[in-house]
């Protein structure tokens, strides 16, 4: 298992110059709101690819009057220590992280890293995931997917670029043998991004199902997709005449109707409510029992030990739904973070976890 054993950062948020060390299993950072909790997550969600958790401009990151900011890490996996760097520099007078492995910025030496130890961030805002627009939804499926499936990322930006493309096309010059291709490239990427979402779903929601079952919670989910046209049989060819059918429509609107881009994904409970009915307590539990389902999968299918970051886990759960998944939680054998106003929100933690007050 790999863990995260330090952290140093400098101009960073509030922070001029602050270390920390971890426990190899659970973290808890407690104190006053405004005092830098969330602050300590961001920057450990930095060390990996990306811009965090907060998904912030690295300029409001930087400490004012500072030029940049630096994090430093040891993360240790089968007696090795990687020393991990991330930092800004200006390049082209634009801001850009980069990160470096034992002083390597090659993409091998990152992905020794990442490809076993995929970070998953649950914010307070997550709790809205039922209440929140459909692409809360999407973004939430799709950042599950990508810890599955390194490339996946890859997939989602490439088709985007080929949807922004498409309309570029539809509104400026309308060259028909150009769109034909574009739309044969969409709908090879769309299906792909339609199964790989639908596939993970069904193991979400299975996984989700026995945990449910087991803390003896009087609920059973299930799910759907809310989608204007696919059908798990459609193929490239029908994709495609879909597309060019709404080309007209396309052009006149801007953008593409329909596509994966534009999909919900229903919640509903015990077969005949929706789960944005319940208590925002309990959606909170069932919201982090998927988070927990997805922990499960990495690690006995995909063989992989995400790293988790969970802001303010304990708001608006009950001492009841608390226990359920504090206890949960310590069963996997996970490098884990949590925030929260109170040392004793997280009583239920064996001696094990390691505690800060951040002041």
């Amino acid at each position: 298992m790999g863990y995260f054993s330090s952290i140093d950062l400098i101009n960073f948020r509030n922070f001029e110059n602050y270390s920390l060390n971890f426990s190899k299993n659970c973290n808890v950072f407690y104190g006053k709101n405004g005092s830098g909790k969330t602050n300590i997550l961001e920057g450990i969600s930095l060390l990996a690819k990306g811009r965090g958790l907060r998904k912030d401009k690295f300029t409001n990151i930087i400490k004012k009057n500072c030029e940049k900011f630096i994090i430093k890490s040891d993360f240790r996996s089968e007696e090795i220590i990687y020393n991990l760097v991330a930092e800004t520099d200006n390049i082209n007078n634009r801001i850009k992280k980069t990160l470096t492995v034992n002083n390597d910025k090659s993409s091998e030496s990152l992905e020794l890293i990442y490809n076993q130890t995929p970070f998953l961030y649950f914010l307070p805002e997550t709790e809205r995931l039922f209440l929140a627009s459909p692409s809360t939804r999407r973004n939430l499926i799709d950042q599950f997917i990508y810890t599955s499936h390194n490339k996946y990322n890859k997939l989602v930006n490439r088709y985007n670029k080929l949807i922004q493309e498409r309309s570029k096309i539809l509104i400026n010059n309308n060259d028909e043998t150009w769109l034909n291709q574009l739309e044969k490239s969409i709908s090879v990427d769309a299906l792909q991004i339609y199964s790989l979402r639908e596939s993970q779903l069904n193991i979400l929601i299975n996984n989700l199902n026995i945990y449910l079952r087991n803390f003896d919670l009087p609920f059973k989910i299930d799910t759907k997709l809310n989608d204007k046209f696919y059908t798990s049989d459609l193929k490239n060819e029908g994709y495609e005449d879909i597309l060019k059918n709404n080309r007209k429509i396309d052009t006149l609107v801007g953008g593409c109707a329909i596509g994966p881009h534009k999909s919900d994904y229903m919640f509903s409970v015990n077969d005949n409510s929706f789960v944005p009915q319940l208590s925002t307590g309990q959606q909170k539990t069932i919201i982090l029992l998927m988070y927990l389902s997805q922990c499960k999968y990495l690690s006995e299918v995909n063989f992989k030990q995400p790293i988790l970051l969970l802001d303010e886990i304990c708001s608006h759960l009950d001492d009841i739904n608390r226990t359920v998944l504090l206890t949960l939680i310590e069963t996997f054998k996970l490098q884990i973070f949590m925030t929260g106003t109170s040392e004793n929100l997280f009583s239920f933690l064996s001696t094990n976890a390691n505690f800060c007050n951040i002041t």
